[in-house]
């Protein structure tokens, strides 16, 4: 009976010390919560993201207006017969 008491207190001190040690137990538990709270407010914004992305592509494949004004604003496309004015603003010194 002695024997199996210096065994638990054996083990137990050696559970205590990984428990406590900086090379992981609760420092390094912490460590991997705030990694992965950040990773799930980046998997948030990407989704947001992608939604957003979904939206457009739905909206170009069923919309010419839409694909139009994309190709202006993103292409600078412009129509037979029109004239693109670009105004520059002038540097404030």
């Amino acid at each position: 009976m002695k024997w199996l008491a210096i065994i638990l207190l054996g083990l137990l001190a050696v559970l205590q010390v990984r428990l406590w040690s900086p090379d992981g137990g609760l420092s390094e538990l912490r460590e991997l919560d705030q990694k992965v709270a950040a990773q799930r407010s980046a998997n948030q914004q990407l989704k947001a993201r992608n939604e957003e992305l979904y939206k457009q592509v739905k909206a170009l494949r069923n919309n010419d207006q839409a694909i139009e004004q994309y190709a202006r604003f993103h292409l600078g496309m412009i129509k037979p017969g029109e004239t693109f004015y670009r105004f520059v603003p002038a540097d404030k010194k």
